[in-house]
């Protein structure tokens, strides 16, 4: 039985205190008070069993044990005699003294079996450590009646908190023990999983066949059994043949490394093998941790404390790599980003090949709040070849098996005695600076070495003028800087900072930054000549002209509009209305970052047209392509500073990029689902994003061995998988929202639930889909959903030999939003399966 704890929602009204038996502390009253057969108080709820049919639903839903409504319930089987006498049979709860009460204990029984099953329930009513034990009073194990106890037959441990939360902390707590949690279990894990220093085997086989597992390598060097939990299916009459679904799980008891491995095929003399489910572990800390072979753990520490930094509900601190493998062909390099989702956690299981190729870094992207990284400013630390900068800032330990246990220490912001006071002047008049709505940001970045998927800048928040900044790290002569918002007026830039003061407590500055109308006096978000229209008319007092930006047409500088303002929006128009080149294909949403600092702007997609001479775009700023050329991958067209224009993708060099997109293909799976067991190669060819992470590793493509249940042998390396698996970064396929749906996000299951099957998930795959996506997408709003066609297809193109009779390729991109929008609903279409049949899935988070 997997946890199911459910808070105690104990309300103001409900805890009074009251006194316990002699010998506790006082405790709250639970908010639900049993005691069944008594009409004077609340009954048991509906989920408790009530005969042998709902207990033997309970036990193939639950398991043994289900926490719910402020009750523990266990559901256990035994065998009654024919004769049917509870004197004979029978199981007895005991319990941690003085907890609670035990308010049902009952043995329900067919006719069709032999099976009975008994259900006892108790309510905790004491906070602390209980423990229920189930034990045999029939049984006696000595010859002395006087001083024996009955054998223990199972054993169930919990925690109740002060508000009376059940949480189970035994093994099964979160180890299946029954048919539903191993369907879920097994969605969720691969074959051969680790949970803390548990390694956890999912052996499965059918009934009444000569194929069943068997322990080929022990691991008693480092493990013991833990437990064996058979999760098949129960049912009430015996049946022919099926699906044992049986898990062991090994608990590590030693330092070191070791091997598990079990092998499946005919268990008579000479049968051939068919398939080994290996654990390759190490263990260390005290055996309290284990890594499968290529698992890379990270671990989040305060720099001053060494405890671990807790992380916010939907704080996710991001890695990023570099990967540089030297071929005949040249340089192949990859940089996945990998998620920091619990601390600690795994955040790769394949990492081993990225230690043995000819150039590996990595480090931490973003620190999580309230924290920073140790070193020096402007300092990229992380993880170089081996080295490691700075040496105190992070450790790493790589294991035999090819795992690795990275420890980032980080500094907490609070212990930052000193701070930075900043006074913004108008460089051109001397006064001080409006902040617009009173919020601006002050970003600072640095360009040396600079890495395609990292952006190394900090944002300091500018809530008024002066500002006070809780950090000494906000000025430093060698990095760039710019000012956000680009207001609706205009922009500042050509920040120039001077220090002029400096003590043990605070540094002051000032920042005098240059101002730059955009001459949008009507506030329709361009220049064009009805701004000129309308400064004209406003200066000719037209009756009824409405202004609604001096500021925006104040090109002089002297907080006044004249003629000579006029003259020089004219000409500012007269620049800016250059004939740009205009794109083959205009786009949608696109977002990139700027690489390279002073990016020009120019007129068309060639140097050969020139540049805007005003314009210089910042290094980390973002930007949306607007545009392409057919067959010129080199020039975007994008939008910045009221300004169309091209921008390079790459440097003269066409190889060093100056911008990276910010979309990333997430997760697509590939199903193969052929009608005999057949050899499969698999490529996939992107046009529109760099490959990052694949599994089983993809090498110029993927040769399987597939059967016609979907299961998967890698040639490669011999190991067996449910699906291949692949992400790339750096996208920039242009998807489709041109038709879709708004969903609420508390709706997102149902709606998922709906659109997949009819689209021809199977009710598998679907769980699979739901269970990456759900977490992401529920918590939000709303969604904005759209299911890609060619946008996606034409980008991310598969080659299968042999070639499948049916492809079925989903590929879901959504945008999170605030408020719900309108938009033509989608017409999907429905999938037939026929002859060897490939099932694709995945998606993308779009960020607006």
């Amino acid at each position: 039985m997997m946890l199911k704890k459910l808070a105690a929602a104990v309300t103001a009204a409900s805890m009074a205190i009251i006194p316990f038996p002699a010998g506790n502390v006082n405790v709250f009253t639970p908010m639900n008070v049993y005691a069944e057969g008594t009409g004077a108080k609340a009954a048991l709820p509906d989920w408790i069993p009530e005969d042998f049919e709902s207990a033997l639903e309970f036990r193939n839903t639950y398991g043994a044990v289900h926490i719910q409504d402020d009750l523990i319930c266990i559901v256990y089987p035994n065998r009654a005699p024919k004769w049917k006498s509870s004197d004979t049979y029978g199981y007895e709860l005991r319990t941690t003294a003085d907890m609670g009460q035990k308010l049902k204990q009952e043995i329900y029984l067919s006719d069709q079996t032999e099976t009975c099953f008994e259900v006892f329930v108790y309510q905790p009513q004491v906070h602390g450590d209980l423990e229920l034990k189930l034990v045999d009073p029939h049984v006696q194990v000595n010859d002395t009646p006087d001083n024996w106890e009955p054998p223990t037959v199972a054993e169930y441990t919990f925690n109740v908190d002060e508000r009376l939360d059940i949480t189970e902390t035994d093994i099964y707590g979160w180890l299946p023990d029954c048919a539903e949690e191993y369907r879920m279990y097994d969605i969720t894990h691969f074959n051969v999983s680790v949970k803390d220093n548990y390694v956890v085997f999912l052996l499965p086989h059918n009934a009444g066949t000569a194929y069943d597992w068997t322990l080929n390598e022990k691991g008693e060097d480092c493990f013991e059994l833990a437990a064996v939990s058979d999760c098949s299916t129960i049912s009430a009459v015996p049946l022919d043949g099926g699906e044992i679904n049986t898990i062991y799980a090994y608990k590590a008891v030693k330092d070191g490394c070791d091997r598990i491995s079990y092998d499946f095929g005919a268990v008579y003399a000479g049968g051939k093998k068919e398939e080994t489910r290996t654990a390759n572990c190490a263990v260390f800390n005290d055996a309290q941790t284990v890594l499968l072979s290529g698992d890379m753990r990270v671990t989040l520490l305060d720099y001053d404390t060494d405890e671990l930094i807790i992380l916010g509900e939907d704080e996710v601190p991001m890695i990023w790599t570099n990967v540089e493998i030297n071929t005949s062909e040249g340089v192949m390099a990859t940089g996945p980003i990998l998620e920091i989702n619990a601390n600690p956690s795994v955040v790769d299981h394949s990492i081993s090949g990225f230690f043995n190729a000819d150039v590996f870094s990595f480090g931490l992207q973003d620190a999580p709040d309230g924290y920073e990284l140790p070193g020096k400013e402007g300092e990229r630390s992380g993880y170089y070849n081996g080295k490691i900068i700075p040496e105190d800032q992070m450790t790493v330990t790589r294991f035999d098996n090819g795992s690795a246990d990275v420890v980032f220490r980080l500094k907490n912001k609070n212990d930052t005695k000193q701070s930075t006071r900043i006074t913004f002047y108008d460089a051109d008049t001397g006064e001080l600076i409006d902040i617009p709505d009173g919020n601006a940001h002050l970003v600072k970045y640095t360009t040396e070495d600079a890495h395609i998927y990292d952006i190394i800048s900090k944002t300091f928040d500018i809530t008024s003028n002066p500002c006070t900044i809780d950090s000494c790290q906000v000025y430093d002569k060698s990095c760039g800087y710019y000012f956000t918002p680009e207001t609706r007026s205009g922009w500042y830039n050509d920040l120039q900072f001077e220090i002029t003061s400096e003590n043990s407590d605070c540094i002051e500055l000032t920042c005098r930054m240059k101002w730059n109308p955009n001459g949008d006096f009507n506030m329709d978000n361009t220049l064009s000549i009805s701004d000129v229209v309308l400064l004209q008319k406003w200066l000719l007092g037209v009756n009824c002209t409405e202004t609604t930006d001096f500021k925006a047409a104040d090109f002089c500088r002297d907080n006044r509009l004249d003629v000579f303002d006029l003259v020089l929006m004219k000409r500012e128009l007269i620049n800016q209305d250059c004939l740009y080149v205009e794109p083959d294909v205009k786009v949608g949403y696109a977002p990139l970052t700027v690489l390279e600092d002073g990016l020009k702007l120019y007129i068309g997609p060639d140097e050969s047209y020139g540049y805007v001479e005003d314009i210089s775009i910042p290094y980390g700023i973002r930007l949306n392509e607007n545009g392409y050329q057919n067959g010129n991958d080199n020039w975007v067209f994008v939008f910045y500073r009221y300004r169309y224009g091209w921008i390079r993708t790459v440097k003269e060099d066409n190889i060093t990029p100056t911008i990276r997109y910010e979309l990333i293909c997430d997760k697509p799976v590939i199903y193969l689902y052929p009608e005999k067991e057949t050899d499969v190669h698999v490529e996939l060819e992107l046009t529109g994003a760099e490959l990052s992470t694949t599994y089983p590793r993809y090498n110029n493509g993927w040769d399987v061995t597939a059967s016609p249940d979907g299961s998967l042998l890698n040639k490669a390396d011999g190991t067996h998988h449910k699906y291949l698996f692949w992400d790339a970064v750096n996208c920039r396929t242009i998807f489709d929202f041109s038709s879709g749906f708004c969903v609420a996000g508390s709706d997102t299951e149902s709606f998922l639930k709906e659109k997949l099957t009819y689209m021809g998930l199977t009710e598998e795959e679907m769980n699979e889909f739901i269970v990456y996506w759900l977490p992401l997408m529920e918590h939000n709003k709303y969604n904005l959903i759209s299911f890609q066609g060619s946008a996606y297809t034409d980008s991310a193109k598969l080659d299968i030999t042999p070639e499948p009779d049916s492809l079925l390729r989903i590929f879901m991109a959504y945008v999170p939003l605030e408020n719900a929008v309108d938009i033509q609903p989608q017409q999907l279409e429905t999938f037939e399966r026929k002859g060897f049949t490939v099932v694709e899935w995945g998606g993308s988070k779009i960020k607006l």
